[in-house]
């Protein structure tokens, strides 16, 4: 079996009409309000310690934001109207029904001769999704959605044989011409890849089947595989002029009236106007009502995102969530959720690209001003509450991308400057060493013992004078030799030990003995 398959499980029903059911009673239990907020919400890993590494790694960590779900009221109704959609749905689609196989038949047999008289208006059947873009209609629906399997697959109902694949969801896209041709071989790409059939080689690819004829194979199709709801995104892509958006609408009206699965729009304010005035036959009698899906509110509700998305600071100094950062958050994104996730994200960017690793009000309202100059006219569209104006706005481009790559490059520049000029210490650092203990070599001292002395005095001070380096390693050579015999210092007339005590008892220091003596040499040129 397919892994994303799932074997039916069967659930005592407590609804009458759902009881006796396969295909709803192999459909998970109906969650309450506080399962659906367990269940939808997510809070991605993070651990303080994470704001320690470099800011290359930081800037991945970053991105976990675009993971984070937080539960809004509007998701409880949502889930609601979805699970109640899809049980309603199936409650006069029962493959047991000795009915079922013979509406298959009538079903197709009216769509052909287009006669609508056998609709069934008592079940509710769709919805619409309105909101501005960028809100998180989509992402929402695709998360309720997936707290039901996809596919379920059924071999016995009450010891009795019952073979039938089930497809609980599907999701598609209104194609970016509005086609019905293109939506339906959507439709036919989809359902073979999650079931192994071949729809698409059979109807779309010749592409030689006219509208008027896939319509009624794709509706047969949906009844076969007792499809349970049908969510279609971007319907703002259907033209408000022409046939097409009839012929588009006239199909929505099929798929929900005339084989009864429920139906999903989901789109931007520009949908509106043409839902309104040719979508209502399809919502006859829905019950659900349309959903205006609209941007959080600066209330309780916009607080509480802000406390969910806080915490994942990973600037090195990070900040308590103010209500002044509560209000410059609302103003630059109108609470429209995908631009605060992304100026969030953004404004801690800069502060590890610049080295400021902490955020401010100034900050945020600074990145605002810089990269959301695209999306600034919607911003002051939502502001007015405009919908004429912000209907104009189909989509949100924020070139979030690429202001990341330049500050991505930024911080690079900065550590490479960084790396360079601690390279470049380390290599004087390393000269300065050498020629140290050179020199306190022709002073007699080993190899070995220069180099420990010349260690021990530069870990010890900051020094970058060759002289004093020399002069002060060999006082402190001196100084752990005196009282002892020495065997890596010359014995000869001239033993050093010899000339430091003279040059002691004339009052003098180690170093100007030994340069007296004319042991230590003028250095032209060192610095």
């Amino acid at each position: 079996m397919n892994k994303s398959f799932h074997q039916a499980v069967y659930r005592e029903q407590v609804i009458k009409e759902y009881q006796n059911h396969p295909l709803i009673e192999a459909l998970p239990q109906i969650y309450s309000k506080s399962d659906v907020v367990e269940l939808l919400s997510f809070y991605p890993f993070f651990d303080k310690q994470e704001r320690e590494l470099d800011g290359q790694h930081r800037l991945h960590l970053i991105q976990r934001l675009f993971n984070i779900f937080q539960v809004l009221p509007a998701h409880i109704d949502m889930e609601s109207r979805i699970s109640r959609l899809i049980r309603q749905g199936y409650i006069g689609r029962n493959p047991l029904n000795p009915m079922y196989a013979s509406t298959m038949v009538q079903g197709h047999e009216a769509i052909l001769s287009k006669n609508n008289i056998w609709f069934n208006q008592a079940i509710p059947r769709s919805f619409t999704v309105i909101g501005p873009s960028g809100v998180g209609k989509s992402t929402a629906v695709a998360k309720i959605l997936e707290l039901m399997p996809q596919v379920i697959v059924h071999s016995e109902y009450r010891k009795r044989e019952f073979n039938f694949t089930q497809l609980v969801w599907l999701r598609l896209e209104c194609p970016h011409d509005g086609s019905v041709k293109g939506l339906v071989n959507q439709f036919f790409i989809a359902v073979d890849g999650l079931l192994g059939t071949a729809y698409f080689n059979k109807y779309g690819r010749a592409n030689k089947l006219s509208v008027n004829t896939l319509i009624p194979i794709m509706t047969q199709i949906c009844r076969s595989i007792g499809l349970g709801i049908l969510v279609i995104d971007e319907i703002q892509n259907i033209s408000l002029r022409g046939a097409g958006a009839n012929l588009m609408l006239n199909f929505f009206v099929t798929l929900s009236n005339v084989i009864g699965t429920p139906l999903v729009l989901i789109g931007t304010p520009k949908a509106m106007n043409v839902l309104q005035r040719e979508f209502r036959q399809a919502r006859r009698g829905s019950g659900q009502g349309d959903m205006i899906y609209d941007r959080l509110r600066q209330d309780e509700y916009w607080r509480v995102f802000l406390e969910a998305i806080w915490k994942y600071q990973w600037v090195r100094k990070p900040v308590e969530l103010t209500d002044e950062f509560v209000s410059v958050m609302y103003e630059e994104s109108q609470g429209v959720i995908d631009i605060a996730l992304k100026l969030f994200a953004l404004s801690q960017t800069r502060a590890v690209s610049t080295g400021k690793e902490t955020l401010s009000p100034t900050l945020i309202s600074r990145v605002a001003d810089e990269n959301l100059k695209l999306v600034k006219p919607m911003i002051i569209a939502l502001k007015t509450g405009d919908m004429k104006s912000i209907a104009q706005y189909e989509d949100i481009y924020l070139p979030f991308d690429e202001v990341i790559q330049a500050e991505q490059i930024n911080l690079e520049k900065n550590s490479l400057v960084k790396s360079v000029k601690q390279i470049n210490r380390s290599n004087d650092t390393k000269q300065l060493k050498e020629e140290a203990i050179f020199r306190l070599n022709l002073l007699g001292l080993s190899k070995e013992n220069a180099k420990k002395a010349v260690n021990q005095v530069m870990e010890e001070n900051q020094l970058t004078n060759i002289q004093q380096i020399v002069k002060k390693a060999f006082q402190a050579s001196i100084e752990v030799n005196t009282g002892g015999e020495n065997n890596n210092l010359k014995n000869d007339q001239d033993d050093l030990r010899n000339i430091v005590n003279t040059g002691k008892e004339q009052g003098l220091t180690n170093y100007e003995s030994l340069k007296r003596a004319g042991v230590i040499k003028e250095f032209k040129g060192a610095s």
